[in-house]
């Protein structure tokens, strides 16, 4: 089980920074009217759905299905001297925990916002924000905790 949810978290993390990277852009758009929809809207709807769907998964690996996260708990006070295993019990998810929290904080900031401009403000900043933890906290190709690309 534990290859599947892998997997499906590699993959995953494609659509959830496309989406990102989306909403961000969508923010610039011009808001003018606070009593309408917010332009684009579906773009953060998508961005948070599948960023909790992206956590939903990383939960499952690091709950019980990663051997990493698995080998941490056993032991946490070596795990923390071990940068790896401390990547993974630690900062991967304290990272993405922060990223949950940075785009609905936006969001909810957003959606209360007086005027078009302050909602177009808070979506920017908070998306922004979120994108570049999000990029923070993913395993690159070539560090000492990478991870490949595109995972098969």
């Amino acid at each position: 089980m534990y290859p599947g949810v892998l997997t499906v978290h590699s993959w995953l993390r494609w659509a959830t920074l496309a989406l990102a990277v989306g909403a961000t852009l969508n923010a610039l758009r011009r808001d003018t009217d606070v009593s309408a929809g917010m332009p684009g809207r579906h773009w953060d709807t998508y961005f948070m759905l599948a960023l909790d769907l992206q956590v939903l998964f990383g939960l499952a690996l690091y709950f019980g299905l990663s051997p990493y996260t698995t080998q941490a708990f056993d032991n946490f006070g070596a795990a923390m001297r071990n940068p790896g295993l401390r990547f993974w019990a630690v900062q991967h998810v304290a990272t993405m925990a922060a990223a949950v929290v940075l785009v609905r904080v936006g969001r909810a900031l957003a959606l209360t916002a007086e005027n078009g401009a302050a909602r177009r403000r808070w979506r920017i900043v908070f998306f922004s924000l979120t994108t570049a933890t999000i990029v923070a906290g993913i395993p690159w190709p070539g560090l000492q905790i990478g991870r490949p690309l595109l995972r098969f």
